[in-house]
């Protein structure tokens, strides 16, 4: 698939999502965000806006995430040089649709959210680009099939600016 020609803004996230599975995350990054591959020494976070699948209660995807796709994921995040790796849970469905309705939210809350810092692009551009990364990065998306929404979840990479804490 080439993509040299194609506007950045026609590809959508599912697209990135099967991209990234059919020719490797790196090579993704190095296409569609050329800033990825520069030379960096700035920490990057992968973040994670996920649902559960429809087919799933929220204690089977919870279970699954936790004790299933957590020990996968810690394994390999570590193999794409990945420093930490957190998944948020929601847990108080009343609370969460309290906050959500007073901000006008519409549909089905996030179940949840995890969150994987690497020490910098250059640094996860290199990883993806190994045979042992494009190996661990098939590996997490085959599993979050399993249990995750794709086409209804959000996967995006930041800059942290902590202002408290």
């Amino acid at each position: 698939m080439s993509t040299a020609n194609t506007p950045q803004h026609a590809h959508s996230r599912r697209a990135f999502v099967t991209g990234a599975t059919a020719a490797g995350l790196s090579t993704i990054l190095v296409s569609h965000v050329p800033q990825a591959a520069a030379a960096t020494s700035d920490p990057v976070k992968l973040v994670c806006a996920i649902r559960r699948r429809p087919d799933l209660s929220p204690a089977e995807f919870y279970h699954y995430w936790l004790y299933n796709h957590g020990p996968l994921a810690r394994k390999q995040v570590k193999k794409l040089g990945g420093n930490r790796y957190v998944q948020s849970h929601t847990n108080n469905a009343a609370l969460s649709n309290v906050i959500a309705t007073s901000r006008g939210q519409v549909g089905r809350a996030l179940d949840g959210v995890t969150e994987v810092w690497f020490p910098s692009r250059e640094a996860l551009v290199k990883a993806l680009a190994s045979p042992e990364g494009e190996q661990a990065n098939l590996r997490l998306a085959e599993d979050e099939r399993n249990f995750i929404d794709l086409p209804r979840s959000s996967y995006f990479f930041t800059k942290e600016y902590v202002l408290l804490g």
